[in-house]
């Protein structure tokens, strides 16, 4: 048997899809993601907030970044400004997350983010979404192009918050604090779902990151 599918292709598999060449791969399933919402400072001094999925720590050490294009208003705001911040709704307030991404009306306001209760960061000049459970503030380390339209937004964390409900510690079992405290998911493109009950991750013995 495993010789015969040494010789196998994925393709020959009956129950493999394989996408045509032009065919977006993260159309076609859903894929876990976080759900930040990007606050920065638009040229007026008014709150500017942005839902984003593609958002991740970049190592283990100070930097974070996101994917965004020149066409939106966050990636022309950090720009001029330099920082921005990262706050982790929850799951109940994923109509926030909503209202964030609402577009642009005709004079280039948006008037959606006046539904979002916001309070202003402490070591940058950006909003912070209130009752996040956790906050980065970022100043701008560099911008990385070549993907495309898109291009990865790197920051360097200068401030960072946790709420007291979400604060992991050896005082409280994981799942305790997730049941108090559920994690918001983005299910690409169209789903999200608040995440309550986990496994523990059955690392091999001698396991470092």
């Amino acid at each position: 048997m495993q010789t015969l599918l040494s010789f196998m292709s994925i393709s020959d598999d009956p129950d493999i899809v394989t996408l045509r060449p032009n065919q977006p791969f993260f159309e076609t399933l859903y894929t876990a993601a976080p759900l930040v919402i990007v606050g920065t400072r638009d040229p007026d001094g008014t709150a500017n907030l942005a839902p984003k999925h593609m958002a991740i720590p970049l190592g283990w050490d100070e930097h974070f970044g996101f994917v965004c294009t020149p066409e939106h208003g966050t990636y022309g705001n950090v720009e001029q400004t330099g920082v921005f911040t990262v706050s982790y709704p929850r799951p109940e307030n994923i109509l926030e997350a909503s209202l964030a991404a609402a577009p642009r009306v005709e004079d280039g306001s948006k008037p959606s983010l006046q539904g979002i209760e916001t309070v202003d960061a402490e070591a940058v000049d950006a909003p912070v979404v209130s009752d996040a459970y956790a906050v980065l503030e970022c100043e701008l380390d560099r911008v990385i192009g070549g993907f495309g339209r898109a291009e990865l937004v790197v920051g360097e964390t200068v401030a960072k918050h946790v709420h007291t409900d979400a604060y992991r510690s050896d005082d409280i079992e994981p799942e305790a604090l997730l049941e108090h405290a559920p994690v918001l998911t983005y299910l690409y493109p169209d789903r999200f779902a608040s995440v309550s009950e986990t496994q523990a991750f059955p690392f091999p013995d001698g396991f470092e990151r």
